[in-house]
């Protein structure tokens, strides 16, 4: 006999029920969830390989899946109902579907590859497949106060381990070396798992903004950029601070501090209803300004949840009519990156708040605090 399911979370209900608000308004019967982000974020299962089945009235969303996962479902999400599929996911699909009276079902259309859906449609015959924008990457980037939480437990636990990181680098340490060491600093402090591989980049590799960690030796007097993240129960948080051993050149103080100058500025824009390209303007303005306009090629900021990226993007690519609002999340992270000398990117996490913004993470990040 299986497992009794328990009382949906309200929660992950009024989660589901935005949702099938969505779903029944666009004339849709129902929806396949197959990022496995959104499943956790509508049902708390945290496994792969799985699509969720979203009806668009009732509570009766299914989970799809495999043998390798039954256990966890029951651990994870014992209120969802549960399909363990044998064969191909398109046949557990229309098994499910064969069941239900289904018109037209919903096909995120920025995550269902072709391959995919060519399946479905020789699986699913007489239903008409529509892609469509599920909405929720909108819905996700408004976090509750229980999501901020684990962001700022995130920050906590890569703060400590940044600061445990700085006693532990001596020169000649590789860049590799020093990445390794801070990872498993954030999962000893209780980080389900790093936000995204860190970046350490030493001297020219700093002019690199997404550099691998290799190696490259840290030397006395080196430059050392740093842009790491951890996740707590799923949530994550992402920081950049630069650093030099024992001395900075007098370039890069200058450039330090027209970055920090410019974070500071486009933080301090942060409210609800300011364009998303302002706040990008902003910072990008100081930074022309002083004349490194041409070394600050990428956007100023992103979201913030259970995705390393998420809306919205402070950014000149953003929406034209995309504004802050209460809840969200993101980063500022303005940088300025000299081919061949090297570069300076300063990151914070910040809240926006109903009154204006909070900035949820707080290492120092004066040109002082840099030297170390």
């Amino acid at each position: 006999m299986p497992p009794r399911r328990r009382p949906v979370p309200p929660l992950l209900k009024s989660r589901a029920a935005a949702l099938q608000k969505r779903l029944r308004v666009a004339d849709l019967d129902g929806l396949l969830v197959v990022e496995p982000v959104d499943i956790r974020y509508l049902t708390g299962f945290v496994g792969d390989d799985s699509w969720l089945f979203v009806p668009a009235r009732g509570t009766g969303l299914v989970i799809l899946s495999d043998s390798r996962f039954t256990t966890q479902i029951e651990r994870e999400s014992p209120h969802s109902r549960v399909v363990i599929r044998t064969g191909a996911m398109a046949d557990a699909v229309a098994g499910l579907l064969g069941r239900k009276n289904i018109a037209r079902l919903g096909l995120p259309r920025d995550h269902v590859t072709l391959g995919q859906r060519k399946k479905l449609g020789k699986a699913l015959r007489g239903i008409k497949l529509v892609p469509c924008d599920d909405g929720l990457i909108a819905q996700r980037a408004v976090k509750t106060d229980d999501e901020v939480k684990h962001i700022v437990r995130a920050g906590k636990i890569q703060q400590q381990a940044f600061e445990e990181t700085l006693a532990f680098i001596e020169p000649g340490m590789t860049e590799a070396a020093v990445a390794a060491f801070l990872e498993y600093r954030m999962r000893a402090l209780g980080a389900d798992g790093v936000s995204f591989p860190s970046i350490v980049a030493a001297d020219a590799n700093a002019a690199l903004p997404h550099a691998i960690p290799g190696n490259t030796k840290i030397k006395k007097g080196s430059l050392v950029l740093i842009d790491w993240g951890a996740k707590f129960r799923g949530y994550c948080s992402d920081m950049t601070r630069v650093i030099a051993l024992g001395k900075m050149k007098p370039k890069l103080r200058e450039v330090y501090r027209v970055v920090l100058d410019a974070q500071l500025a486009a933080i301090d824009a942060i409210k609800p209803g300011v364009p998303l390209r302002a706040v990008d303007q902003v910072a990008r303005d100081h930074i022309d300004k002083h004349g490194y306009g041409e070394f600050f090629g990428h956007g100023l900021g992103h979201g913030l949840g259970l995705d390393i990226h998420e809306e919205p993007r402070l950014s000149p690519l953003a929406p034209k009519d995309g504004v802050l609002k209460p809840g969200h999340v993101v980063t500022v992270e303005p940088g300025v990156y000299l081919p061949g000398v090297g570069g300076v990117r300063i990151e914070d996490d910040v809240l926006v708040t109903p009154r204006g913004k909070r900035v949820l993470t707080d290492l120092p990040k004066d040109l002082d605090s840099a030297i170390i």
